[in-house]
């Protein structure tokens, strides 16, 4: 398919809503459909989630913007829930959702004879990777599949079943298979499967090689990094994928409006084939939102694993220059406000920048990149360090007011 012919095929630009207030920010961001969950059978069982009530008003505000509402009921189903997750179903068809994104089988059977009409997502815990499987689901008469965050672009192209393609565009990895994992079940007794993963694979590891301990410099052996596919994402939309999602419904309402507002630029400029790439300052301020450093994941057979850490990485703005018992000396390589959340890289030492002082004792609420700058020497730092900056304020006010779509 050449550049701009994508116009010619559906595209939808999906996002995550954990809450209300997150689910108006994507609309408001260009949202082309949102996925949310009940406060039961989602496989985001910690988010806020949405009540019914809630969920009744969230299609409603969806269908006047022309916004598609998604609803996962993607976990897997105990005989004691079939009841009372039927009576949700019906719930949901009679108040007109666009479609349920789902795992069992058994419950997509029961849902495909009492309501034909109702569109079923495969849901990326049914493992959808290969062309005998994702065939029986379109016999079934799922509409659409998740693919797994395992495949590349290559093996994607190659399933060549008649069906709706969606993939992971940025967000969280796994590092099992999708819908696989039984690591936190049977570590901690919560399923992946039933929407409480305990992330045991952010957790620090020792290495065990023929029964002796190997002295591994980095401890997070099963961390990932996060999935940004910016840099790649022409070839993405060149691809048989129709739909691209976003992952993040425990993420906050700034993440969720920021990066729908990146990747509808990306797709608008990719449609009217102009040549504007996101700026170097639309890059850090994803940085800023949420990153366990970045890679282009499987989809382009990128390196995923970041084992040094399993923290949110921030943006480096900075390096200690100099140190007593009362304050840090600051060289700054970009810009730091007043609240700004802090953490210096080495000794993992973290603070806000209540106070800030420039080279004259004075306090500033603000400064920029080549200034140097003091702060407050409350967590006694003692090694000259990086600094890097975790959360903005200022930032999350100015995602926040995003006019609202009309």
């Amino acid at each position: 398919m050449e550049k701009g012919s994508c116009s010619m095929k559906k595209i939808e630009l999906l996002s995550p809503a954990g809450d209300y207030k997150s689910l108006e920010m994507a609309i408001d961001a260009g949202a082309d459909a949102v996925y949310v969950s009940l406060k039961s059978y989602g496989a985001r069982a910690f988010a806020p989630n949405f009540t019914m009530d809630e969920i009744k008003s969230a299609i409603k505000l969806c269908h006047l913007y022309g916004v598609r509402l998604y609803v996962t009921m993607n976990t897997l189903i105990k005989d004691t829930e079939v009841d009372d997750f039927l009576e949700k179903v019906k719930f949901l068809y009679l108040e007109g959702v666009d479609a349920l994104i789902m795992q069992d089988l058994g419950m997509i059977c029961l849902v495909r004879q009492m309501y034909p009409d109702l569109e079923i997502h495969a849901s990326t815990q049914l493992h959808n990777h290969n062309n005998e499987g994702i065939k029986a689901l379109k016999d079934l008469g799922v509409t659409r599949i998740v693919l797994d965050r395992e495949m590349t672009l290559e093996q994607i192209e190659n399933i060549n079943v008649d069906i709706e393609k969606e993939v992971f565009i940025h967000g969280a990895l796994c590092n099992s298979y999708s819908g696989c994992c039984l690591f936190s079940s049977l570590n901690g007794g919560r399923s992946g499967n039933r929407g409480e993963c305990t992330q045991p694979c952010r957790l620090p590891y020792k290495l065990i090689k023929n029964g002796k301990y190997v002295n591994t410099e980095n401890k997070y052996l099963l961390s990932t990094k996060e999935l940004n596919t910016i840099n790649n994402f022409d070839k993405l939309l060149n691809s048989s994928i129709t739909s691209f999602k976003i992952e993040g419904r425990m993420k906050s309402p700034s993440y969720v409006g920021y990066i729908t507002r990146i990747y509808r630029k990306l797709i608008d400029n990719y449609q009217k084939n102009s040549k504007e790439v996101i700026t170097k300052e639309e890059e850090n301020n994803l940085k800023i939102l949420f990153n366990r450093s970045f890679t282009n994941g499987y989809l382009f057979s990128d390196k995923v694993m970041n084992i040094s850490s399993s923290n949110h990485q921030g943006l480096e703005i900075g390096k200690v220059i100099d140190i007593t018992p009362k304050k840090i000396k600051i060289k700054l390589s970009d810009n730091l406000y007043q609240e700004d959340g802090l953490r210096f890289k080495q000794s993992n030492k973290g603070m806000i920048a209540n106070f800030i002082y420039n080279e004259k004792n004075l306090l500033i609420n603000k400064a920029g990149k080549g200034d140097i700058i003091y702060l407050d020497n409350k967590i006694n730092l003692k090694d000259k360090d990086i600094l890097v900056k975790t959360s903005s304020p200022y930032l999350d006010k100015e995602i926040l007011s995003i006019s609202e779509k009309k």
